[in-house]
C-alpha cells in the first residue's frame, strides 16, 4: 500500500475510533443516569456505528492492498488500524 493511502487509512481509522470514543460516552453518561431503556437503544446505535466503521476500513484496506500491490506480501503485516478491543461485549448488564 502506498504510503499517501495507508495514511489516509489510518487518518480514516482514527476518526472512526474518536467517534466510537464520543458513543461510548454517552452510554457511559445514560449508564450513570439509570436511564436502561435509552441505555439500549444507544448501545445499538453504538455497536452499529462500529461494525459499520470495520467494514468501511476494512474494504478500504482490501482495495488499497488490491490496486496493483502485492497483496500476499501485505497480508502478513500488522494490519489492525482500529481498536476493536474498546467495544462492550454483548453480554454486559445494561443497566447502572
Amino acid at each position: 500500500m502506498n504510503e499517501e493511502i495507508r495514511q489516509s487509512v489510518l487518518a480514516a481509522a482514527l476518526a472512526i475510533e474518536r467517534l466510537n470514543q464520543a458513543f461510548e460516552k454517552r452510554a457511559d453518561a445514560l449508564r450513570q443516569a439509570g436511564d436502561a431503556k435509552a441505555l439500549t437503544q444507544w448501545l445499538t446505535a453504538t455497536h452499529a456505528m462500529r461494525d459499520s466503521g470495520n467494514i468501511y476500513l476494512s474494504w478500504a484496506k482490501h482495495y488499497a492492498r488490491s490496486a496493483g500491490t502485492d497483496a500476499a506480501a501485505e497480508e502478513s503485516e500488522p494490519d489492525e488500524l482500529l481498536d476493536e478491543g474498546s467495544s462492550w461485549p454483548p453480554d454486559q448488564h445494561l443497566a447502572p
